[in-house]
């Protein structure tokens, strides 16, 4: 999973649309933080397909989730998802990752209970990065390279650059359907994937990207999001949910 490195404790009626995905092995076993999803209907949600890939687990999502001892949330189980046809988690790039297509949805057995904990959010249908203002990202990754986890919410304000702009600070050059986000003090880390980059799109808070992959948690670097505008197809074909301008 993936943390917010120098974030702030955030209160939940400010993030209402972030959920968590838990999973574990066998029955017996506890349940445990994976990463995060993007809540976009009552049973649709979107994450990173990296958060649902991999051996096959018992999953669930939990919704209205400030501190992890919070004892008032609604927990439910996951019907289906779907991971994007043309991601392929063995073909590498020069990273050793593959970022690209890196994109999931979620269907819900029961729906959520919406209320001031516990809300959807619109996806974007623009694609680049103009126009976009007051981005902030959030989730309950690591808070340090040192693995330091968090209990509470975390959320950065944080800046997107332009592709182009990020292709001038790492080698090789990023794929378009990325958004890039920069700063020197505060950025995701390990247990944030599949979280939300939202930003105000004329006037109006939006889902931009899912969290995918980064560097290292220093900060140093760009962050790299998935930019769910080049996939509204692939959202609208599985969840029936359409994006906004």
């Amino acid at each position: 999973t993936t943390q917010i490195v120098a974030g702030n404790d955030a209160a939940i009626e400010d993030f209402p649309f972030i959920a968590v995905v838990e999973g574990r092995a066998k029955r017996q076993d506890p349940w445990k933080h994976y990463c995060s999803a993007v809540i976009i209907s009552e049973t649709m949600l979107v994450t990173s397909a990296a958060c649902i890939r991999g051996p096959k687990v018992n999953r669930r999502v939990k919704c209205g989730l400030e501190n992890f001892s919070d004892k008032n949330i609604q927990i439910r189980t996951i019907k289906h998802s779907k991971i994007h046809p043309h991601y392929n988690w063995n073909v590498k790039d020069e990273f050793g990752v593959q970022f690209d297509n890196n994109i999931a949805v979620i269907e819900l057995h029961s729906p959520l209970n919406f209320g001031p904990k516990c809300q959807s959010i619109s996806y974007t249908t623009i694609k680049g990065c103009g126009g976009f203002k007051n981005c902030q990202i959030s989730g309950w990754g690591f808070i340090d390279d040192n693995k330091t986890e968090t209990e509470t919410l975390q959320f950065a304000d944080i800046s997107v650059i332009s592709n182009a702009e990020c292709n001038d600070l790492v080698d090789p050059k990023v794929p378009k359907r990325q958004i890039c986000t920069y700063d020197n003090k505060k950025q995701p880390c390990n247990g944030d994937a599949g979280g939300p980059l939202t930003c105000e799109i004329n006037g109006r808070r939006v889902l931009v990207g899912v969290f995918g992959w980064l560097y290292d948690c220093d900060a140093k670097n760009p962050t790299f999001y998935t930019h769910v505008a080049y996939y509204t197809s692939f959202i609208e074909k599985w969840t029936g949910i359409t994006g906004i301008p």
